[in-house]
């Protein structure tokens, strides 16, 4: 009997193994991870280095328990953001192999890589799984134009396959404010097979509001799934980290795997798993210092359901699996907003039930809005856009019309994040975009916890040269703080790639000849 038993328990194991392996390229999902993580800072680069990549170890090693199959962690998260200026770069960066050397940092010592490198590569190497880094990286600079100092530094991202091999390495794009860097002369354009039978593009933070490399790999490499590093500086209505991650994810109907940087004093916070148009896996948004690792089955999308011409979907509860982490009191609990202001926004006051029509520079947003309730403490207005605007020091092209909450009836008090009882029962918004194939248009809501709103409708028809958009919800709504859409129109795109030492490098090349004619 005994033996009866042993045998018994010997094939349950079995069969639990067999039943939680590793995805492969026949099934019809895989498991992915993304980190939520607060890094420990230090004035000494290899300590602040040791600190943060052993706390990735656990992590990776923690994600292996639930065999999943690739992890991302966020921009900056070895390193922190709090990056020295350019003249002190060198301790906290290392060269980063290409693809194309196979070269695995754990088992090989031909190339001068950083202890960090080894150790994530190891992590990979032990626990079978697909890993994804962000690191300061350096090059050598041995062609003209070159950097003063003769090198590069580049914000990049670093993926390693399941042997710890390097199969993917990505350098920022579009930097934010982060002058220590440079940028590749042509945008790179990167994405990487796995053995489970997808292939992911990848890009970092800022990437997510251009067209290269993000629309790049989604409409013309038509990839599907994207695993997206990111230290995210919130801004109010329309760009707080998770509600853009899962717009863009549902704009281009792809898989977004967003890993976030947590400092919610600094504005940095939101991470998530984006199914496209079928919602959201796993999303939070802390606003307190928050560390956690989101796992979550993700099902694969087939490229032939991704490019349908003309698209419905329907958000509704059941897809919107989100954690709200309450405000805490106390000094640096609360997370810094940005604000956009909306001076130069077209806007109409909402005093109650109205079908309006707001148009701003040719471009127009019809609105139906019915109130079953009004909060006296928060007012709220349609707002129209179609111009520039800065992000930071990058100018670019927008077209945006949304229901904003604002804490009164002036138009400089709007981008407020309150809770309001007053309940919309049905809003609808509908805008025609031209010249759409160059337009990035995401749905944009938000509710007071810093997460987007449920049970809505996003319906669009392409034409010829333009795309007709209608959103709506017809559900009781209340504690809106954001309900529209948001445009990116990267026919205006001034996105300016070249970093501050090349920069000076022409300037100082075009004297130099000025200088030779005298």
């Amino acid at each position: 009997m005994n033996q009866q038993w042993i045998i018994v328990y010997l094939l349950l194991v079995a069969c639990t193994h067999l039943s939680h392996q590793k995805s492969t390229p026949d099934s019809s999902t895989y498991i992915a991870a993304v980190v939520e993580y607060p890094p420990i800072y230090s004035t000494n680069s290899s300590e602040t280095l040791r600190i943060n990549s052993d706390a990735y170890v656990e992590l990776i090693k923690n994600a292996s328990l639930h065999n999943t199959d690739i992890i991302v962690f966020p921009e900056d998260g070895l390193t922190t953001i709090q990056l020295p200026e350019r003249e002190k770069m060198g301790e906290w960066t290392t060269i980063i192999p290409s693809a194309s050397a196979n070269y695995i940092p754990c088992s090989q010592n031909t190339i001068e890589v950083s202890k960090t490198l080894k150790k994530i590569s190891c992590a990979a190497r032990d626990n079978n799984i697909y890993v994804v880094i962000n690191i300061a990286e350096k090059a050598p600079c041995y062609d003209v134009p070159c950097p003063r100092d003769k090198v590069f530094y580049y914000n990049s991202n670093v993926v390693f396959d399941r042997t710890g091999k390097i199969i993917a390495r990505y350098r920022k794009t579009n930097l934010f404010k982060e002058y220590q860097f440079n940028v590749t002369t042509i945008p790179e354009v990167v994405s990487f097979d796995t053995d489970f039978g997808v292939k992911f593009g990848t890009f970092i933070c800022f990437d997510i509001l251009f067209h290269e490399p993000a629309i790049e790999l989604t409409r013309n490499h038509q990839v599907t799934d994207f695993v997206y590093s990111t230290a995210w500086f919130s801004e109010v209505p329309f760009l707080t980290a998770v509600q853009t991650q899962m717009g863009w994810s549902f704009a281009e109907n792809v898989n977004l795997l967003a890993s976030g940087y947590n400092k919610p004093s600094f504005g940095n916070a939101g991470s998530g798993i984006y199914l496209g148009r079928r919602g959201i896996g796993k999303a939070i948004m802390p606003t307190a210092t928050h560390k956690e690792l989101l796992i979550f089955e993700v099902s694969k999308i087939k490229k032939e359901t991704k490019y349908n011409n003309n698209n419905y979907h329907s958000m509704d509860s059941s897809t919107n699996q989100t954690k709200v982490i309450p405000f805490h009191h106390g000094t640096n609990q609360h997370i810094l907003l940005k604000h956009d202001s909306f001076e130069a926004y077209q806007t109409f006051s909402l005093k109650g039930n109205a079908i309006e029509t707001v148009c701003q520079n040719g471009f127009c947003c019809d609105f139906k809005v019915e109130i079953a309730k009004v909060d006296p403490n928060t007012k709220y207005r349609l707002v129209v856009f179609n111009g520039d605007r800065f992000y930071g020091d990058v100018k670019a092209g927008i077209r945006t019309c949304s229901i904003i909450q604002c804490l009164n009836d002036s138009v400089s008090s709007c981008g407020s994040v309150q809770e309001s009882e007053t309940i919309f029962s049905n809003i609808e918004i509908t805008a025609t975009f031209h010249n759409y194939k160059n337009n990035l248009i995401m749905p944009s809501t938000l509710n007071p916890d810093l997460l987007p709103l449920k049970n809505w409708t996003f319906l669009d028809h392409t034409h010829n040269d333009h795309i007709h958009v209608n959103m709506f919800s017809n559900m009781h709504t209340n504690n809106l703080v954001t309900f529209g859409i948001y445009s990116r129109n990267f026919n205006k795109n001034n996105a300016n790639r070249i970093s501050f030492c090349i920069v000076n490098y022409f300037i100082i090349l075009l004297l130099t000849l000025l200088l030779s004619k005298l």
